[in-house]
């Protein structure tokens, strides 16, 4: 019996390393339905210096987008995007470099590099930077903007 479950092993372990499943990572396939369709580890720093602001005064790009979720990078100079409310989605700031400021409560507030901010529905919010300084900022959405010209209803003009 014990040499029946030795070689029995051994031709399991056999099986498994030359099929390469013992390798391969757990995958649900029919659970994918996210863009990119695979699990990424992003160099933020590098992200952003990769990718400059080509038209003021901000770059913005989803990295990540499923039915659930996504996620937008934004690199900006300025007045970034006037004040406005989200209709559909919460939206979750993280100031990943540089220092502005944030219109949270109906008050311009000075933000940098390490703080986190929430924008529940349909609260205003905005972001402006003073000065020369760029602002980096990871947005979260919990949903997806909805497209093509998302849920946003502008304050000003």
């Amino acid at each position: 019996m014990r040499t029946i479950l030795i070689i029995g092993s051994i031709f399991i372990a056999f099986f498994f390393l030359t099929t390469g499943k013992a390798l391969a990572p757990p995958i649900a396939q029919h659970l994918i339905d996210a863009k990119p369709p695979e699990a990424l580890l992003f160099d933020v720093e590098k992200w952003f210096q990769d990718r400059p602001i080509e038209k003021p005064p901000l770059r913005a790009e989803t990295v990540f987008l499923s039915p659930r979720a996504q996620v937008i990078f934004i690199r900006g100079k300025g007045n970034l995007l006037g004040r406005h409310i989200h209709s559909q989605v919460d939206e979750l700031v993280y100031i990943y470099k540089g220092r502005g400021e944030m219109y949270i409560n109906g008050k311009w507030v000075p933000v940098k590099a390490g703080q986190f901010h929430t924008a529940p529905r349909g609260v205003a919010h905005s972001t402006r930077t003073t000065g020369d300084e760029e602002i980096s900022l990871i947005c979260f959405f919990t949903d997806p903007l909805p497209q093509p010209l998302g849920d946003r209803v502008m304050i000003d003009d």
